[in-house]
């Protein structure tokens, strides 16, 4: 993973210091070396390391600028979701609960999670290289080699499982498909890296649309939980499918 940030960080570069150099064949190719900005959605299959998979989406826009022949440098930023199941949860209670409304009397001692998924809501950013043959630019249809890295920021973290509610009398509240805020439990930023395959179709308006089939791998170690038996804490690392959309909208 080291060396896929280096090569991406090597092939961003060439889009300025050394843009000289093959500036005769770009200007063949893009002569007016125009940035193109258009909006993008697209949908993700996304878990952690156990099973338990959530289906969810995206959207947000994109900024595209030719930097050499055969590399486009691409800034994307958006709203996206994300999540994965969890494994279940026993939380032990050591204190007598509020009173509440429908709940029996007697001392609460322990919680049980079951069924759990959890779902995150972020603004992520994502600055990717795409790599092309240069004597296909200008055809219909140009394939493209995506490598990049994205970094997103988690605002919102909301859990959905079956919860069993168990007293010390052995009665139990049973809450199915309860959701409930989970953010404390979870850290606030996510660094990742992807890689993928992407179809430019040139269109006949001078617009672009585009297909892009990426795989992203999360470096961040999500799990923030500070209450809990230590068997339910292990390392969550985002593993990501997806599949996105882009269409152009304006060129400079």
């Amino acid at each position: 993973m080291k060396q896929l940030l280096y090569f991406t960080s090597f092939l961003c570069l060439l889009a300025f210091p050394f843009k000289g150099a093959a500036q005769g064949s770009d200007a063949a190719t893009n002569p007016d070396n125009s940035i193109i900005l258009g909006a993008r959605a697209g949908g993700t299959f996304s878990q952690f390391t156990q099973p338990g998979t959530v289906i969810s989406g995206n959207i947000g826009a994109f900024g595209r600028y030719q930097a050499l022949p055969y590399l486009q440098v691409q800034l994307d930023l958006g709203y996206d979701t994300f999540g994965g199941g969890r494994t279940d949860l026993n939380r032990e209670l050591a204190q007598l609960p509020e009173s509440v409304e429908g709940v029996p009397s007697g001392l609460l001692t322990h919680l049980e999670y079951l069924n759990r998924q959890v779902f995150f809501h972020s603004a992520k950013g994502q600055l990717s290289a795409r790599l092309s043959l240069p004597e296909l630019n200008g055809a219909a249809m140009q394939p493209q080699l995506i490598v990049g890295v994205n970094g997103a920021y988690i605002f919102r973290a909301r859990e959905n499982r079956d919860q069993y509610m168990v007293f010390e009398d052995g009665s139990r509240i049973i809450l199915s498909n309860d959701w409930e805020e989970v953010g404390a439990d979870y850290t606030s930023v996510n660094v990742g890296a992807h890689f993928g395959l992407g179809l430019d179709f040139n269109l006949q308006n001078g617009e672009t649309f585009s297909v892009e089939f990426t795989y992203d791998r999360g470096f961040t170690d999500l799990n923030d939980i500070q209450f809990g038996q230590p068997e339910n804490i292990e390392v969550l690392r985002i593993h990501r499918f997806g599949i996105g959309f882009t269409y152009t909208i304006l060129h400079f």
